[in-house]
């Protein structure tokens, strides 16, 4: 018998997920017992929790590979609008950690971001000085 906490650890799975299943009702009640204040596993129950994990696990059709990110352009900052996670090259708007930094006229480079089309994405690390890499 082992405890909820043990096997979690064991199969590498969080153990909130492991008493949702359980409180769900999708790993069977007699499966487990209530030993003191933890819940122990029989072997059975063990066994039904290993078989949820690979069923889980399991892929049933492969996808085509996500995109790769493209190579980062260098543009030139026209604008630093009051949002303070971006800043504007031209039309494009690109996410930044923080925009205090950053003057008009400063050289950065961006990539396209996965999901919108229209933020670009900064690369590398913010100015630590205004004005100043």
């Amino acid at each position: 018998m082992k405890s909820e906490k043990e096997l979690a650890l064991e199969l590498g799975i969080d153990r909130k997920m492991l008493a949702g299943w359980r409180k769900d009702g999708i790993i069977s009640t007699s499966s487990s017992i209530k030993v003191g204040n933890q819940i122990t596993y029989h072997e059975e129950g063990e066994h039904e929790v290993r078989n949820i994990v690979q069923r889980e696990l399991m892929v049933q059709e492969l996808s085509a590979p996500l995109p790769q990110a493209a190579d980062p352009v260098e543009m030139e900052i026209t604008s630093i609008p009051r949002n303070p996670k971006m800043v504007l090259c031209g039309d494009l708007r690109v996410k930044v950690r923080e925009n205090k930094n950053f003057l008009l006229g400063m050289k950065v480079k961006a990539r396209p971001s996965t999901d919108n089309k229209q933020v670009w994405v900064m690369v590398g690390r913010c100015p630590r000085w205004r004005g100043r890499y």
